[in-house]
């Protein structure tokens, strides 16, 4: 049990609760909890715990060596809010909430996550890492778990998150992209593109201007050359569409290769969007992303695309490794209603 102390109501301001406080009003019809043990009390409370009946209250007495829930959290916010996030300046009901600044991609240290949480009393909880969220929205929420505890586990806590916090956002920024609609069906006519619609509505999502757009024939050595030039051009993404299979037609991904692409990725274990392509092509000491974009992106709402998208917006560059792990997760749910991203598709 936390240690207690009687004191004068007047003496009581700052100092918190020991247990709650019932009020019961016959004129109301009231009878519940007016104060949550814990509470810190202020001086307009004093009127309001007179009225109730209290002259003297209990509060916890705590040592040097014991900090409170409030000012733990208030403590913790400080050290885990990292670049563009924001947080409640006040806990409430011992807790503080996180909220981007930006719109952007939340990003989270899983390890120093979990090293917190290993701790025992501080407990974070935070929205998924690579998670597009928008500006004012809540991230992340942090408290202990008891009412009290020791100052030394708040400053390991503190320790593990400084210097640069638990999660930040990646603000998405305006970039100029360029789209290649591949195939010959609709190069020559015969099939009306889809394509570039849809890739235009997921790119503008996230502040990207389509830059440059063209459509090519099933051609290796053109869509190399347009991948060239629009990187040339000033593209910063490049957006291949159709021509991924293993159909000895389907070249988009060697023709990624051949332009120079480097940490070339091949399919990705996501359905759908299994065959979804990706490379980072060097020009001018910056690495502009490339990828190609399967058929799946026509019949379904989201699919890998929409996973990896907003990653290579702003400036992920992954290996193969990381992609691997997002097999687990990577299996879609096809629900009547999609909800992406509160999902667990391609969250790894």
């Amino acid at each position: 049990m936390p240690p207690t102390k009687k004191i004068p109501l007047a003496e009581a301001v700052g100092l918190p609760l020991a247990h709650d406080i019932t009020e019961v009003n016959p004129d109301k019809g009231f009878k519940g909890r007016a104060f949550k043990k814990g509470h810190l009390i202020s001086k307009n409370d004093l009127e309001k715990l007179a009225a109730i009946g209290k002259s003297e209250i209990f509060i916890l007495d705590l040592d040097a060596d014991q900090i409170h829930e409030n000012e733990a959290a208030v403590m913790m916010a400080g050290a885990f809010a990292g670049r563009y996030v924001a947080h409640d300046l006040e806990p409430r009901e011992g807790k503080i909430n996180f909220q981007s600044q930006k719109d952007g991609l939340l990003r989270v240290d899983t390890e120093k996550l979990l090293a917190i949480n290993l701790l025992g009393d501080p407990s974070c909880m935070t929205k998924p890492t690579n998670l597009p969220v928008r500006k004012g929205e809540t991230i992340a929420s942090t408290r202990i778990i008891p009412l009290f505890t020791s100052r030394q586990v708040i400053e390991q806590a503190l320790k593990i998150a400084r210097p640069e916090g638990i999660f930040h956002i990646i603000p998405f920024r305006a970039r100029k992209a360029g789209i290649i609609v591949t195939g010959n069906e609709v190069y020559h006519g015969l099939v009306e593109d889809r394509f570039l619609p849809v890739v235009s509505r997921k790119l503008a999502q996230y502040q990207a201007e389509i830059y440059q757009n063209t459509q090519l024939p099933d051609d290796k050595e053109k869509m190399v050359a347009a991948i060239r030039d629009f990187i040339a051009g000033g593209c910063e993404i490049i957006v291949l569409t159709g021509g991924t299979s293993v159909d000895p037609n389907d070249v988009t991904p060697l023709a990624i290769s051949e332009a120079g692409g480097r940490r070339f990725i091949r399919g990705v274990p996501l359905q759908p969007g299994n065959m979804f392509t990706m490379a980072w092509i060097n020009h001018e000491d910056r690495e502009i992303p490339v990828c190609a974009v399967p058929a799946a992106a026509l019949f379904y709402p989201h699919t890998a695309f929409d996973v990896f998208l907003p990653r290579l917006l702003t400036g992920q560059q992954l290996d193969k490794k990381e992609v691997a792990a997002l097999g687990h997760g990577g299996l879609c749910h096809f629900c009547r209603q999609c909800v992406y991203p509160v999902c667990s598709f391609g969250r790894g």
